[in-house]
Parts: structure tokens; C-alpha cells; sequence
């Protein structure tokens, strides 16, 4: 139901911004399916026309809003102009002559606000957001966010704590306590941790037994080390030494056969014990594969060569395969043992020239017949990347932290993490050298949100920068349409018009209190006339140049400025032969009126779009909110066109 008032409110600005098309029959543009066709003839009749001596004309229309408690409510103005390349909308509503509680059904307060230029997309935003739907279960939500990629460095942490009180079909708490670290470089990969898992039930949690395994690898050989607790289904299997090495023997020679190697397994410790409800062995052995590496990388070569759609031939296939396989496994470590209702978890990975097996895919990717250009640019990319990485010796290390579970009454979660970087700094100038920059934007994201009672309290503040941001956007958005088939190609013709608009600025900035609401956003271009369709022209050639729209006490009112509306010195006859002119219609020829019509005050709307820019701290968003900030300004553009 909140979503009423806000769609009420938005209506009521539709209103305010729905005469254009149908007061003068407005042409058709690269965006002409999303507008309705306006036959000639058929234009509403202004309420007056102010003709200037050099045939220039203002239309004025009025539009009462009086039966429309909700429209009444608004106030304020819009404007676009050809000549000043400026758009600015300035509109407040007053929800105490809403007929219902305005305030109530927004259910928000605050300030937010965004900017965004060619290089910068920015935001902030101060919210609290009351009668929360579905929150009355909601115990304690608090999320903490804090991001960081600059020129020198990166890091960033996030905290998150949920708590809903729930019905639970547990008697006593089940959950995962987990804690990891991740470090990463160009060419290696290492991970360790702990968990522990609270099964609620001591028979569940024995289970799982004990175990402890190690692999690592000897050039072509990997040496497997295994301690494990393990319940006998089998006893003929397992209840002597004998029989115990022979099913491990069967075990792994049927692995080894289906990677093309060989293996020897020794059975180092054996017990037996049928005192339990279950016969159970104690097991250490260990596990030797030899000739796998070989196997697996002829077995991967064949493959290569063998399939149409990649076109390789032996050496090329060979080479891949190579890379393929190249991934070395330094250490696996893992174990497992059952204490009471839980089970406590370790483990270590450390793997080396992983890189190679990421560039082998990627490769192999790039050869596909069937790879259209902009998948192939973001496997170049990646390559890339992963070179800068290397040449810049790049190091990333992550913590994080996980408790999660169920009790009878509640569910919790509570998430940390966190991440930092060595010489990324060097890895960014890597990054610059090969034309990729823009995977490291200077980024800044600072964000917090925590229910208090029955309100939600949001505050955040992000910031992007990097040169030409929004030329890389509107690139992407070119490949992406090159490469759709079901797009229009018309699309391609408006960005590269939006390009010849040379656009500066674009700002918009929203505060909601108990009482009222006001909105503003402004656009700035240097050349307006570049874009698609300005200066909008009718279907009977009419040429608008601006277009102002003024609301206050129910009533709106329009005026439409026309290039060359009429011949020089024409009278009223030649006027009231126009479409939008009819007999109704008040003609206000040259000298017989002395009237002042609106127009965007620029000093004030560029202090407007300073303001908002000057305002926003710093904080964080990557390439694709520049997307987002393009399809803002797009859409800004698209529902200007569609209503006027």
C-alpha cells in the first residue's frame, strides 16, 4: 500500500509533464516506440499565444488539477531549453492536502542525493524508513559496510548481523561457526581455517568419525597421508589388516585407472574394535599416484585437438594442455573430528601457478569459432589482468567469519569480512599499460543500516571516479548492442548523439520530512541540439525550443516556445491558421503585449549542480553504476521525449 502515495505523487508530476506531445503533435525520434503517434490537426488548442516580431511564439496552456486532491498537493516548476543546453525540475509536495496521510504511506525521511559527470558518479543518502512491512519478527538487523580502491591501495570490510525470532523444528541450536583466510597472488593460491558445526545430536555428530588427510605433489607423483576413524558396514572388508589393504588397494587402483596412472597404497596402522554398536577401524595408510600428470595431459591434448570448434592444432592443443595442467598442488590438508554434538573442522590449501590453468581456459575460450567480439575483448581483458597481476606481484587477503544457525525460538546469522591488498599501487600502473585502468576506478563506498524499534536508519555515501568513465560506459553499451541481434541499430545513432551533446553534468537531490517533499534534478549539455531530436520538431514542422511548466494551487501552466511559428509581422488570420490556434484560442500579436514567461535561471541551477556535486563525500561504485548513471540520464531523456 505505500507504494500508492508514491505512485500518486509520481502521477501527479506525469500530469504536470503531459501536455508536450498532444498540445502540438510532436514528431517522431530514435525513440518513437515509446511515444504515441499525434496526428496533424488533432494538437490540443492553446489557451494563449504570444506572438514576437520576428514569428517566434509561446504557447500557453493551463491544465486544472482542482478535482485531484493529490495533484493540488504539488507546487513548483520544469524546464528544458535548447539554447542554455539546461533541463532543472524543482517540486515539492505537501502531504497535509493529500487525502490520505502522505507521510504515512512514503513511509521515509531523509536527504539523498546523486551526481554524476563524465569522469564521476557519485551519491549519498540519510534515510529512516518506519512501519516496516514483515519487520515485526525482526529483532536486531544491522549491516556495516566500508570500501576503499584507490591509486595506492584497496581494502574493504563488511559486518552483518540478522536476527528474526522464528518457529524451529530443532530442540536445541544447530549452526556453522566458520572462520577462513585467503591470500592470492598472481600465481598462488592458499586457504586455512576452522569450522565447527553444532549438530544438536550426538549420534549425528558421530557420524562423521575422525579423519585427517594431506596431499601433496612430487613432480608427476601426488602423495596422499590418511589417518581415519571409520564405521564397518562390510566386516569381511575390513576386520583383518589383510582384507583392510586390499579394499584400499581396490579403492584407489580404480581412481588410478580412470586418470591413466598407477598406484601403491601402504597400510601403515590398523585396528579393529567390535565393542560399539558398530564394528569400527582405525586406519593410517598412504596413497602414492605416479604417471597421472602425463596421462591426464596427453588424455587433455587429444581433446583439444579433436574438437572442430577450437581449430588447434597438435603443438597448439599440446601447449594448452600444458597450462592446463600445470596447477600444482603444494598442500591439501584437511580434518575432521566428532566431539560430543559437534564436529571441529581444519584446513590448509595451498595450490601454486594456478594462473597458468586460468590462462589456459581462457585461451581456449578465445578459440571458439562461435566467440562473439565482446566475449572475446573480456577474455582479453582477464588475460590482461592476470598479467598485471603477475608483473606487479599483486598479494589479496581476505578474512572472513561466519556464524549461522538455528535455535527453537530464532534464526541468526552473523557475517564479517575483510580484505587488503599488497603493491596495488604498482598493480594499478600494470593495469594502465595494457589499456585496462578501468577494473581499478578510484572507488569509495561507506554504508550502514540498522533497525532500531521499528525503524530502519540508512545512511550511505559512494563515489567513482576515473577518466572518461562515461565514454568506457557508453563503449560497453555500443558492444552490447553491436553484438545483440534483436537490438536497433537507431540506438547506436543516440549514443553517438549523446557524445556530440558533449554532456557536463546531471544532479538530482530528494528530502522528505513529516509534512512535505522535495524534489529537484537538474542536466547540464553543451550542446543540446546534438542530441537526437532537439530541437524538437512537430509533425507539421514546427520547431520547439523550450518547453516550462509552472504548478501551484491545483493548476498548471504550460508554455511552449517555437522557432519561426509564424512569418514575420503576420496577423491574427495567418496565427489562427495554425493547429495549435483555435477559436477559443487568445492571440497576442507583436505590441500588444508586455509579459515576462519563465525561463531556467542558470546561475542558480549551476550553484544547484555545484551544490549537489560539493556535497557528495567519497565512497564507492564500480563500471557498472556507471551503466546506471548513463541509463538515469537516458531515461531522463526518454520520458522528456515521451511526454513532450
Amino acid at each position: 500500500m505505500r507504494t500508492t502515495k508514491i505512485g500518486a505523487v509520481l502521477v501527479a508530476l506525469l500530469v504536470v509533464a503531459s501536455m508536450g506531445a498532444a498540445a502540438f503533435g510532436a514528431g517522431t525520434s530514435t525513440f518513437e516506440s515509446t511515444q504515441e503517434e499525434v496526428a496533424p490537426g488533432d494538437a490540443d488548442q492553446a489557451d494563449e499565444v504570444y506572438v514576437s516580431d520576428n514569428g517566434d511564439a509561446v504557447l500557453v496552456y493551463e491544465e486544472d488539477h482542482s478535482d485531484d486532491p493529490d495533484a493540488q498537493a504539488l507546487a513548483g516548476s520544469f524546464g528544458l531549453e535548447t539554447h542554455t543546453g539546461l533541463m532543472h525540475a524543482l517540486y515539492t509536495a505537501d502531504f497535509s492536502e493529500m487525502d490520505e496521510d502522505g507521510a504515512e504511506e512514503l513511509g521515509m525521511t531523509g536527504d539523498m542525493s546523486m551526481h554524476m559527470t563524465p569522469d564521476k558518479v557519485a551519491s549519498s543518502a540519510d534515510l529512516t524508513f518506519y512501519d516496516m512491512e514483515d519487520t515485526e519478527d525482526l529483532e536486531t538487523f544491522d549491516f556495516s559496510a566500508d570500501i576503499e580502491q584507490t591509486s595506492s591501495s584497496a581494502s574493504s570490510n563488511i559486518d552483518f548481523t540478522f536476527v528474526e525470532s522464528t518457529d524451529n523444528w530443532v530442540e536445541q541450536e544447530q549452526s556453522v561457526d566458520l572462520e577462513a583466510t585467503t591470500e592470492t597472488t598472481a600465481t598462488t593460491f592458499s586457504s586455512s581455517g576452522t569450522m565447527t558445526a553444532e549438530t544438536g545430536n550426538e549420534m549425528a555428530a558421530q557420524e562423521f568419525g575422525g579423519m585427517e588427510l594431506r596431499l601433496t605433489q612430487d613432480g608427476d607423483a601426488y602423495d596422499l597421508e590418511v589417518s581415519e576413524e571409520r564405521t564397518v558396514y562390510q566386516p569381511h572388508a575390513w576386520e583383518t589388516e589383510d582384507a583392510a589393504e586390499q579394499t584400499l588397494e581396490d579403492q584407489y587402483r580404480q581412481q588410478a585407472i580412470m586418470l591413466g596412472g598407477q598406484v601403491d597404497v601402504t597400510l601403515e596402522s590398523y585396528a579393529y574394535d567390535e565393542s560399539g554398536e558398530m564394528p569400527a577401524a582405525d586406519l593410517e595408510y598412504t596413497v602414492r599416484f605416479d604417471g597421472i600428470q602425463t596421462q591426464v595431459r596427453e588424455m587433455i591434448a587429444a581433446e583439444l585437438q579433436n574438437d572442430p570448434e577450437l581449430d588447434l592444432n597438435q603443438n597448439e592443443a599440446q601447449a594448452l594442455a600444458d597450462r592446463l595442467v600445470s596447477l600444482e598442488i603444494d598442500e591439501v590438508y584437511f580434518s575432521a573430528e566428532a566431539s560430543g554434538t559437534q564436529v571441529n573442522a581444519e584446513w590448509n590449501v595451498e595450490l601454486s601457478n594456478y594462473d597458468e590453468a586460468v590462462l589456459g581456459v581462457v585461451e581456449i575460450a578465445d578459440s571458439l569459432d562461435d566467440v562473439d567480439d565482446e566475449l572475446a575483448d573480456q577474455f582479453d581483458e582477464m588475460q590482461a589482468v592476470i598479467e598485471a597481476q603477475q608483473a606487479a606481484d599483486l598479494v589479496q587477503t581476505t578474512e572472513m567469519s561466519l556464524y549461522a544457525g538455528e535455535r527453537p525460538d530464532e534464526t541468526f546469522v552473523e557475517f564479517s569480512a575483510s580484505m587488503d591488498t599488497q603493491n596495488w599501487g604498482a598493480y594499478v600502473n600494470e593495469l594502465e599499460d595494457r589499456g585496462v585502468e578501468q577494473f581499478a576506478a578510484e572507488t569509495q563506498f561507506t554504508m550502514d543500516a540498522e533497525l532500531v524499534g521499528d525503524e530502519l536508519q540508512l545512511t550511505y555515501d559512494f563515489e567513482s571516479s576515473e577518466e572518461a568513465m562515461l565514454e568506457q560506459a557508453l563503449a560497453e553499451l555500443e558492444t552490447a548492442i553491436e553484438n545483440d541481434p534483436y537490438a536497433d541499430d537507431e540506438m547506436l545513432t543516440a549514443i553517438e548523439n549523446f557524445r556530440e551533446a558533449d554532456f557536463e553534468i546531471a544532479a538530482m537531490s530528494m528530502s522528505a520530512t513529516n509534512e512535505e517533499m522535495e524534489f529537484e534534478a537538474a542536466m547540464s549539455f553543451d550542446d543540446m541540439t546534438a542530441l537526437d531530436g532537439v530541437p524538437f520538431e512537430t509533425d507539421d514542422g514546427e520547431t520547439i525550443t523550450a518547453i516550462h511548466a509552472e504548478t501551484e494551487d491545483g493548476v498548471t501552466t504550460f508554455y511552449i516556445t517555437l522557432e519561426n511559428y509564424v512569418g514575420e509581422n503576420a496577423d491574427e488570420a495567418e496565427v489562427r491558421e495554425k493547429d495549435q490556434v483555435g477559436p477559443d484560442t487568445e492571440v497576442h500579436l507583436p505590441g500588444e503585449w508586455d509579459r515576462d514567461f519563465p525561463s531556467i535561471d542558470e546561475e542558480a541551477v549551476q550553484s544547484y549542480l555545484e551544490q549537489v556535486q560539493g556535497s557528495e563525500s567519497s565512497s564507492g561504485l564500480d563500471t557498472t553504476t556507471v551503466l546506471v548513471g548513463v541509463a538515469i540520464v537516458g531515461g531522463l531523456f526518454i520520458a522528456y521525449r515521451k511526454f513532450y
